[in-house]
């Protein structure tokens, strides 16, 4: 019998193949400063998967730009960013599997989506993809993917050892470790998370993956 009551999972490069998206926008949000600017701000994106664009325009304004980002033109540049975002995700496909394996669990398991992306936008793409009958909650930022984990597993009174998370960055399995649950790495754009143990290129084989480790 398998014991898994709470499953989280992130959206971007985990149920949607959307991390493309965000990485036009990271780089065109840039653009005007260069190519080479562009650029940069795009690889630390990559190596920070999973973080906030509120916190992540700050940053690039100063270690690539050397100066702070000023609140006008964070809000414009968070606005621009969300609204192109929001409009290209609502689009793109899910990645394969990924809705059989949500059909298998509802109902058995609590599911949640745990994303770095705004909490409100993040409801919004969700609902307009018609996934929200899928989800116990749709959680996002501010708060952070570790706090997500816990606070439902409070909430819902759920033990660490029959909660998993599936996630595509460093930053996932970070907060995975940090909340003292199982990961599964699926395998998108960073390749760091291939000596992860337990991997996946897709929904379609994550079946034996749970039996293995909720046994």
């Amino acid at each position: 019998m398998v014991h898994l009551k709470a499953i989280f999972l992130d959206f971007d490069g985990v149920i949607c193949e959307s991390c493309q998206i965000k990485n036009d926008a990271y780089y065109n949000s840039y653009k005007e400063f260069g190519d080479d600017v562009a650029s940069k701000v795009l690889e630390y994106h990559l190596q920070h998967g999973g973080v906030s664009r509120v916190k992540i325009f700050p940053i690039a304004h100063r270690m690539f730009l050397n100066r702070e980002i000023g609140e006008e033109e964070h809000k414009m540049m968070c606005e621009r960013f969300t609204a192109w975002v929001e409009q290209q995700v609502v689009k793109a496909p899910l990645v394969e599997g990924v809705e059989d394996f949500l059909k298998e669990w509802q109902g058995k398991a609590k599911i949640f989506v745990s994303s770095g992306t705004p909490q409100d936008e993040m409801r919004r793409i969700v609902t307009a993809k018609g996934m929200d009958k899928y989800f116990t909650e749709v959680l996002g930022s501010p708060e952070l993917k570790a706090d997500h984990v816990r606070n439902m597993l409070q909430k819902y009174s759920i033990a660490k050892d029959d909660a998993l998370f599936v996630g595509d960055a460093i930053t996932d399995r970070d907060a995975a470790m940090d909340a003292g649950v199982r990961f599964i790495a699926r395998i998108s754009q960073d390749s760091r998370l291939q000596k992860e143990p337990y991997t996946i290129q897709d929904f379609r084989e994550i079946g034996n993956l749970v039996g293995e480790l909720f046994a």
